[in-house]
């Protein structure tokens, strides 16, 4: 069962709470109620962490450093030419990148920093890292405030306004001075010789591990690749491939391709990135880190619009260091993660590929939705704050250590983004939203999920799933098993198949939907479409008699007002 609740503080703040029970179908139903549900209940605060922290060693060296850039170069201009260690080109060693660490004071601050474009690490990247853990946490912060954010930044990047911030070290990176590469990126051989020396000299690197590496040895050609991904939708720039990234998906059974992610490679204070196509692979931009070095990757579960988080504060990601290549491809196998990864998959369909013309559920305020995956059972499934931009799903069934399926992440992430939706498109936003009444507050986002979770498996090779017909032997919540055809009243009061019988082409009366009951509404309406509704009529519907009137207004060929009637009297 999925329930709605209300919080009213100052205002009328809303809360969409959707909860496992209906997997068996069988379930009583829940009204609306009225009660204080805040962000930080049931037994979390929102810096409580997910898995075990990153453990930091010592200091590092910098090799950038003006000075110990300035003399790698006069060290390679005292050896016998050779070749890499001339330049084609003029050599001007100056500071092209700040690395910086920032220290915001509250969550909002901290959000900027996580919304900018920088590459942020919640760690300095100059120290040694002995575990990679979930997450770190400044030891000298405060528990509940958030921990700096570090930074490589190019001098001429705009920095986000009104956090505080120092700057560590100004730092020369000729694998990004496109001066010092020349056209065609035809110094590559002498920035190679002139960071290999750099990281010699400073320590970084020790000299038996970076002195004479033969030119045929060193990685991939120099080619600059300056934004291999700039869509929001993933796809290429022209970068080679670098690796791949797929999921495991308990309802295909097989691997899938895992689209749109970023990807981030970093050495040192050096970073490169790019995003997944829809085969999963990835470029990555600028110069390829040389042969035979310890790269630490990231796999980031965010975009511009939403991301998908381990708690109320840190962005869910994918570790793993010390990788001793430019490539990196990983499978997202069964666990927590790979909730998280489909979690990331609904959000991404909802908001960059194709739903059928519906409503994106882009907040007006700018405010990313922040999706929190709740490593453990709850009595709901899913949560939606409403007017705060924070929703949850639970990894397991309600009272068990079982795990949803593949597609119930997907779908139960949709349902919550629906609520968001819902809310866009109403006149006044949350405070029409909560005059609208609870069985339409959960019938509508029913009907969203099955029809977005249905394009996204049809796609993936399930023809009839969500058909009246799909009824697989590990079957997922509702409403998808079915098409949910099966509805009753006794089933659920809010939780219905209104909108659904709205579009489709089937009239369940007196049909078998073993082992559910016999479907018992009698639908012989055809022909809305979602998109029409949402678009046009929804904002103006509160209950059934507003919704009867929208749409007897807005009738498709075919469908009489007599056949409205009839469907309506169900509900």
């Amino acid at each position: 069962m999925r329930k709605i609740t209300l919080y009213i503080a100052m205002a009328c703040l809303l809360t969409a709470s959707c909860s496992d029970t209906m997997e068996q179908f069988d379930t009583e139903a829940s009204n609306s109620q009225l009660m204080n549900r805040n962000l930080t209940s049931e037994d979390e605060t929102k810096y409580a962490e997910e898995g075990e922290p990153t453990v930091l060693g010592e200091q590092l060296p910098i090799p950038y450093t003006i000075e110990n850039m300035m003399a790698a170069y006069k060290s390679l201009l005292a050896e016998p030419k050779a070749e890499g260690n001339r330049s084609f080109t003029a050599v001007n060693i100056r500071s092209t990148h700040k690395y910086i660490k920032f220290n915001p004071t509250t969550e909002d601050e901290l959000e900027a920093l996580q919304q900018s474009d920088l590459i942020l690490y919640d760690y300095p990247l100059d120290k040694e890292v002995l575990v990679v853990g979930k997450f770190y946490h400044d030891p000298d912060i405060p528990a509940d405030q958030p921990t700096p954010q570090y930074a490589t930044v190019k001098n001429e990047t705009a920095l986000p306004a009104g956090i505080s911030y120092e700057i560590l070290q100004e730092v020369y990176l000729p694998e990004e001075d496109i001066e010092l590469l020349g056209t065609g990126n035809m110094n590559y051989k002498f920035v190679y010789s002139l960071v290999q020396r750099a990281e010699n000299m400073s320590g970084f690197t020790p000299w038996e591990l970076a002195h004479n590496i033969p030119w045929d040895n060193i990685g991939e050609p120099g080619q600059w690749y300056p934004n291999p991904n700039p869509n929001p939708g993933g796809g290429g720039g022209g970068a080679p491939i670098y690796g791949t990234i797929r999921i495991f998906d308990t309802r295909l059974n097989t691997l899938i391709p895992f689209e749109g992610a970023k990807v981030t490679a970093k050495r040192g204070l050096r970073t490169r990135e790019g995003i997944t196509n829809a085969n999963g692979q990835y470029g990555l931009s600028g110069l390829p880190f040389q042969h035979n070095r310890n790269v630490d990757f990231k796999l980031h579960m965010d975009r511009k619009h939403f991301v998908i988080k381990d708690n109320q504060v840190t962005p869910s990601k994918v570790v793993r260091n010390n990788i001793k290549s430019n490539h990196w491809s990983h499978d997202i196998m069964p666990g927590y993660e790979n909730m998280q990864g489909h979690m990331f998959r609904a959000a991404y369909r909802y908001f960059y590929k194709d739903i059928g013309g519906l409503q994106r559920p882009i907040r007006p305020s700018g405010n990313r939705s922040h999706i929190i995956a709740k490593n453990t059972a709850k009595d709901w499934q899913g949560i939606n704050y409403v007017v705060f931009p924070y929703l949850k799903i639970a990894r397991f069934r309600s009272g068990s250590t079982t795990e949803y399926n593949s597609d119930d992440y997907f779908s139960t992430t949709v349902h919550e983004l629906a609520h968001t939706s819902h809310v866009i498109k109403m006149n006044t936003g949350a405070v029409q939203y909560s005059q609208v009444n609870s069985m339409l507050q959960e019938s509508w986002p029913c009907a969203v999920e099955w029809f977005v979770t249905g394009i996204e498996y049809r796609e993936r090779g399930i023809p009839n799933y969500g058909a009246p017909n799909y009824n697989p032997s590990n079957p997922p919540v509702f409403p998808n098993r079915f098409g949910y055809q099966f509805w009753s009243l006794n089933t659920s009061s809010d939780y219905t198949s209104l909108f659904i019988n709205l579009i489709d082409n089937f009239n369940e009366l007196g049909q078998s939907f073993s082992p559910q009951p016999m479907g018992t509404v009698n639908d012989q309406v055809i022909g809305y479409t979602l998109a029409n509704i949402e678009n046009n009529f929804l904002k103006h519907c509160y209950g059934l008699s507003s919704l009867s009137t929208q749409l007897k207004a807005n009738r498709p060929a075919g469908v009489s007002n007599a056949q409205i009637d009839l469907l309506l009297s169900f509900y």
